[in-house]
């Protein structure tokens, strides 16, 4: 059995111009907004479902803010990780992680909701 993370390969959007690209060629394509966002606060990390014209549905955004909450506070409870404040928001065609300290823990939560929210099956 491989492990589903490792399927995923997240864009890395340095600046705000770079991520207004990726909306624009996600709208663009009918496809799901998701990535890591680079500011030079830290690191975001973004999942929009609008570019598709999609939503998740209950359960699926349920088990997307488990996995957020676990992930977030696996980060904020390891001493070797720096961070600095982290906030969450999750609905269901929208979720955002910010403001991460390192691109290594921004991977880390992308990965671990990535094959919830972009598996079609998992969308209302």
């Amino acid at each position: 059995m491989t492990d589903a993370q490792d399927e995923f390969k997240i864009p890395v959007f340095s600046g705000k111009a770079a991520v207004e690209a990726g909306y624009a060629q996600a709208q663009q394509n009918g496809v799901p907004f998701f990535g890591i966002e680079e500011y030079e606060e830290g690191y975001a990390v973004t999942y929009d479902l609008l570019p598709a014209d999609e939503e998740l549905a209950p359960t699926a955004r349920k088990e997307v803010e488990t996995r957020l909450t676990a992930a977030v506070e696996d980060i904020v409870g390891d001493d070797g990780l720096a961070t600095v404040e982290v906030s969450k928001s999750v609905n269901d065609s929208l979720g955002n992680v910010s403001m991460l300290e390192s691109e290594a823990s921004a991977r880390r939560i992308a990965q671990a909701i990535a094959p919830i929210v972009l598996n079609t099956a998992n969308w209302a």
